[in-house]
């Protein structure tokens, strides 16, 4: 029952058919946890201006840059909208939104901001392009904030197991 695996030395199971990791398999395991998490409860903004109305744009990466050139992740063809009007970053503190020097500036809620920490159903305003701002647990339904902490809690369970049965 404690045989080898040729899987990187580790024992498949512990006593009682309880299953061994090393840590290089618990970090992956949450990090693929932590992917698959991120992909359900990624934030977007929605189009509340009549040009865009309705219309959904996705932040698909931690750090999103709107404007008007090509090389924009979010682009408006729209002429109060600067070349790189304003770039969405988020971290562990979550999304904020941060004016790239525009000419006629970004507003949240009707003020206008340099950086701006975002909540969920915040009004964000590019010139005259207005956009309505969802945040992750929005998106998801809510209430996923607690699922990085299970995880977490799963994997110190997992390597305090290992621990013991190993030594």
């Amino acid at each position: 029952m404690n045989s080898q695996s040729g899987r990187s030395g580790r024992k498949d199971q512990g006593p009682q058919g309880t299953q061994v990791f090393s840590r290089e398999e618990v970090s992956r395991i949450v990090g693929e946890a932590a992917t698959e998490e991120g992909s359900h409860t990624r934030a977007e903004l929605t189009g509340v201006s009549a040009e865009i109305s309705g219309q959904s744009f996705p932040l698909g990466s931690a750090r999103v840059v709107v404007g008007r050139a090509s090389n924009c992740d979010i682009r408006f063809d729209d002429s109060s909208v600067s070349s790189e009007h304003a770039r969405l970053t988020h971290d562990a503190a979550g999304w904020r939104v941060v004016n790239l020097l525009s000419t006629n500036g970004t507003f949240v809620n009707d003020q206008k901001v340099s950086s701006q920490a975002l909540k969920d159903g915040d009004r964000i305003r590019f010139g005259r392009v207005e956009l309505r701002f969802h945040g992750p647990d929005a998106a998801a339904g809510g209430g996923a904030s607690w699922l990085p902490w299970a995880i977490a809690a799963g994997a110190v369970a997992v390597a305090i197991a290992a621990a013991l049965w190993i030594f």
